[in-house]
């Protein structure tokens, strides 16, 4: 049995200023993001042959490089070149921050994310199609080969907190730690939710957190680094609503990018190729352990029942749902919490051969609690 202390949001102070978000029309804001050390923001359109530049200062947005056959990921080194993923053509291009192209890397293969890391002083960058995470040394623009095949599945997203590495999988929304031996370790899993679009877009991190977009269900979920807890962070109904982070909508979001320098959050769109600013992000743990949620589910591997159990719970209401990895919905319930208590047991004989995959999500108010299950 297993019990996991999840910080509730509750203790939870924000800092300087309420977390609202905006809206900049102008250009073609629909994929990867990449930041200068100005604080401008590179964007790409992936339907069409552009990357579009936002500047911070000024608030503009132009045109910063063209002729591109389904420009994707971006990244931008401390010396401001940026690295473009040409993911049609199987090129990255690397630009001066005057938009010269100053090299390209011909000959691979559907290259998706790229970002910098100041602790490898290279380019990381992912293939989708050939499932593969990469080193790129931008002394030499020599590329190779860091990690192949499974689990990566698709993969998109590329971030750091501090020193550790992330990547998370565009097709089945997991994200995984690259660990020193440069193996992976799956550490979280977005919902799949939605009708249709079930995608993960890309992978960010500020203030210690990762951050992740889900397209279909037109969210943007908060994930702890340590114990992979995912959490609603904004978003729900399609819409394009600003204002507050509790009220505002999106709209088919993508690309994702935290800035920690100017306390921002920047979310590209599918939907209506806009860029989104979600500004005030910062917080800080008030009171640690304070009003902390217990969760047991057991026993995990289950074979014919599942006990889900959770404690010291403020919600009023609850709402659990099981799915298969596919996303079929395998258990529903909505139910009340009493005396700050739930406890269900599910019969899992109707699941299916085993084995059989699942995950749990529990939804709390705006707080959503997700668990991995394995029916064997």
């Amino acid at each position: 049995m297993k019990t996991i202390a999840l910080l509730f949001f509750a203790s939870l102070a924000f800092l300087m200023q309420a977390q609202t978000v905006s809206t900049i029309a102008e250009g073609l804001f629909f994929d990867g993001l990449g930041l200068s050390s100005k604080g401008d923001v590179y964007c790409s359109n992936y339907q069409g042959d552009k990357v579009y530049k936002y500047e911070l200062e000024t608030g503009q947005v132009s045109v910063f490089a063209s002729g591109l056959v389904n420009p994707n990921g971006i990244g931008v080194t401390p010396e401001d070149n940026i690295y473009i993923c040409e993911a049609g053509n199987g090129k990255i291009h690397v630009l001066s921050e005057n938009g010269l192209v100053m090299y390209s890397i011909a000959g691979l293969n559907n290259p998706t994310g790229i970002k910098y890391s100041t602790e490898e002083e290279s380019l990381l960058w992912v293939s989708y199609n050939q499932n593969s995470l990469n080193i790129l040394d931008p002394t030499t623009n020599e590329t190779e080969v860091l990690y192949l095949g499974a689990p990566l599945n698709g993969p998109s997203g590329i971030a750091f907190i501090d020193d550790q590495i992330f990547i998370s999988n565009y097709n089945d929304r997991k994200i995984f730690r690259l660990e020193d031996d440069d193996s992976l370790t799956e550490i979280a899993q977005l919902p799949g939710t939605a009708a249709q679009y079930n995608y993960m877009g890309f992978l960010t991190a500020k203030g210690g957190y990762l951050y992740g977009t889900q397209l279909g269900e037109h969210r943007i979920y908060r994930v702890d680094p340590i114990n992979g807890e995912v959490s609603l962070f904004a978003g729900g109904e399609i819409g394009e609503v600003d204002g507050d982070i509790e009220d505002a909508t999106f709209n088919f979001p993508n690309g994702i990018l935290g800035d920690e320098g100017n306390n921002r959050i920047y979310v590209s769109e599918v939907g209506t190729s806009n860029l989104r600013i979600i500004e005030g992000i910062n917080v800080k743990v008030t009171e640690p352990a304070q009003g902390s949620i217990n969760i047991e589910v057991f026993p995990n591997p289950t074979q014919n029942h599942l006990n889900i159990k959770a404690s010291n719970i403020s919600a009023d209401q609850f709402i659990i749902k099981l799915y298969s990895a596919e996303g079929k919905l395998l258990f529903h319930e909505n139910g009340m919490v009493e005396a700050g208590l739930i406890n269900t047991v599910i019969d899992t004989d109707s699941w299916g051969k085993a084995p059989v995959p699942a995950y749990m999500e529990m939804q709390l108010d705006k707080l959503t609690i997700t668990r991995k299950i394995l029916k064997l």
